[in-house]
């Protein structure tokens, strides 16, 4: 009797082992388990200037939840900034050790401005496999020693946007070049029609003058000549590109009150039919149709004298910050963002061309940009090859002040002091 019941106290002795040990096994796999979750789950910063409503913006959010919705363990935090300010507030990000994981660039030069604060602020995505989907041009402006360090966007070109309904009821053709473009603006003027739309929006200009610098051969390696000093600044390449742009001006061309308006409301101009065309860039094409979606808008060349030149404008540079805790989770933002797939929606959405290689292109208007910016002498647009983004504001400042009245002689003699202070 007493060895039975010693026999049955041993036994429960063994299964209260038993279940203890159990428990604290289950209570580990549990914790385990919880701080698995908790190490999976990553906060990304993305700080952009695409993510404003007045931008089209709506594929950028999409494309956001959608990744979102794919990887559960990764959540997206939004930082808007605003175009007139990125340059400045990426850098008091950066400088001040604010979080941030990715963030677009929108051009070489300004790519170039971020990487002269540490020249190993971008994280190599060299071995990205997205990487062989893109246009192989498209990945120079961001090559350096041979690595790569951001994916490219949607493309775009800059110029003018014209609408195609009013040219079509008043019969007139687009222009092949500068003297046709000139008697274009005359006839279209003569109808009470202002023929080309312009603002005092900073970096509007830009699209104009800087397509005929274009057209007059300004280039990578002229743009180098210049930084150099090989080249003035009072070259005709430039001097000749600035002057034609004043000359639409001078000629009443543009609305009388031009300096005291919003690029916003040079697109209502042309969505209301008040003007004929528009200095701005393709990405403008889907605000100036929800404007009036009765009208066709198409996109121009700014016509040169000899030779027009189409123009790259390659919206936006995705990059990744080296000092990223989540850079793996980072490249799969970025592969996400950037995909065929995803660029696809954009272009669809922003009516721009895809750097994707095997990309679909449906819509006739992103065909036709398509088929310019993929033309074998299509170029980067100046003043994009400028080397810093400082430097490329400086010059686009003193143009504006010239269009706006002062002399020729003076802002020439301004840019000359800022480029050579720049080799300094």
């Amino acid at each position: 009797m007493i060895a039975k019941a010693s026999s049955i106290a041993a036994m429960a002795v063994l299964l209260l082992i038993s279940i203890t040990s159990c428990s604290e096994m289950d209570r580990s796999k549990t914790e385990s388990g919880k701080a698995e979750n908790q190490a999976e789950q990553v906060t990304l910063r993305y700080s952009s200037y695409l993510l404003d409503t007045a931008q089209a913006s709506k594929v950028y959010y999409d494309a956001i939840r959608e990744f979102e919705a794919q990887n559960p363990n990764i959540k997206i935090e939004a930082d808007f900034i605003q175009n007139a300010g990125y340059m400045a507030g990426v850098k008091i990000r950066l400088l001040g050790g604010v979080q941030m994981d990715v963030f677009d660039t929108w051009s070489p030069s300004l790519f170039e401005e971020f990487r002269k604060l540490n020249n190993h602020i971008y994280l190599d995505l060299s071995d990205s496999t997205i990487l062989n989907d893109f246009v192989p041009n498209s990945l120079k402006p961001v090559t350096i020693g041979g690595k790569v360090y951001g994916a490219p966007e949607v493309m775009h070109s800059d110029g003018l946007l014209y609408n195609k309904t009013m040219f079509k009821e008043l019969g007139l053709t687009v222009p092949q070049t500068w003297d046709e473009f000139l008697a274009l603006c005359e006839e279209i003027k003569r109808k009470g029609i202002i023929p080309v739309a312009m603002d005092s929006d900073w970096s509007t200009p830009q699209f104009f003058w800087g397509s005929i610098m274009s057209n007059n051969g300004a280039d990578e390696e002229w743009t180098r000549k210049l930084e150099q000093g090989e080249i003035p600044i009072s070259d005709p390449i430039f001097v000749d590109a600035i002057q034609k742009h004043k000359e639409i001006i001078d000629r009443g061309f543009v609305p009388t009150g031009w300096m005291s308006m919003k690029h916003e409301q040079s697109k209502d101009l042309l969505g209301q039919g008040k003007a004929a065309m528009m200095i701005t860039g393709t990405w403008d094409i889907p605000s100036v149709m929800e404007r009036n979606p009765n009208i066709e808008i198409e996109f121009m060349m700014v016509p040169g004298e000899e030779r027009t030149v189409p123009n790259i404008n390659v919206g936006t540079y995705r990059v990744i910050n080296a000092k990223t805790e989540h850079p793996e989770e980072a490249k799969k933002f970025i592969a996400f963002m950037n995909s065929k797939a995803t660029q696809q929606k954009l272009a669809d959405g922003a009516l721009a061309v895809p750097s994707i290689i095997s990309a679909d292109i449906t819509n006739p208007v992103v065909a036709n940009i398509a088929e310019l910016v993929t033309r074998e002498d299509a170029t980067l647009y100046w003043p994009h090859t400028v080397s810093t983004e400082s430097l490329q504001v400086k010059i686009q400042e003193c143009v504006n002040k010239y269009l706006a009245g002062e002399s020729l002689e003076l802002i020439l003699d301004e840019i000359q002091q800022a480029i050579d202070s720049s080799r300094k």
